[in-house]
């Protein structure tokens, strides 16, 4: 898993549109996105796209941004002390509508094979056809059932870091 960075700054804008999708493999689980637009302390204006309802903080906010990559996968409040794990509140889905049609388009390949070749590269296709979508969607709800605890100590610790608090360790 890659690792986690994070961002201080004050909120200057959010704006809350209504996801359509524009490409036919694209799918949200939620109805809305919001735009965040962060002027960090170095006085440099970033964007994130957020695909959820939930949104802890506003205009004129300290925030802190835990990012994964390029995405933003969670938001810490500083003036309100709320927090939004967004891999908990609105995860990615686990099925895309494109897939279903990559399984479909294997299952006729293995036919147009059948027809050519034999009953091995049909079975074959057959296979892959079948069990290509649920692979796919197991291996996205591990990697998601990894994540969102990693996120959780991520963001404690980049808020520990950009407060100033001391890391408190359990001694016997």
């Amino acid at each position: 898993m890659r690792t986690f960075w994070w961002v201080s700054g004050h909120v200057v804008e959010v704006q809350r549109f209504i996801n359509v999708p524009m490409r036919w493999c694209e799918q949200y689980p939620a109805r809305e996105r919001r735009e965040l637009w962060l002027t960090t302390t170095d006085g440099m204006d970033m964007k994130f796209v957020i695909h959820s309802r939930q949104m802890p903080a506003r205009r004129g906010h300290e925030v802190i941004a835990l990012l994964l990559g390029d995405d933003l996968v969670a938001l810490h409040s500083l003036s309100t002390g709320t927090q939004a794990n967004y891999l908990r509140s609105d995860p990615p889905l686990l099925l895309r509508r494109c897939e279903s049609a990559v399984a479909a388009a294997a299952a006729a390949l293995g036919l147009g094979a059948f027809a050519v070749t034999g009953w091995h590269v049909m079975l074959l296709g057959a296979l892959l056809a079948v069990a290509g979508v649920p692979v796919i969607a197991l291996i996205r709800l591990a990697w998601r059932c990894r994540a969102r605890p990693r996120v959780d100590r991520a963001m404690d610790e980049a808020r520990r870091q950009a407060t100033g608090q001391p890391l408190l360790k359990r001694v016997k």
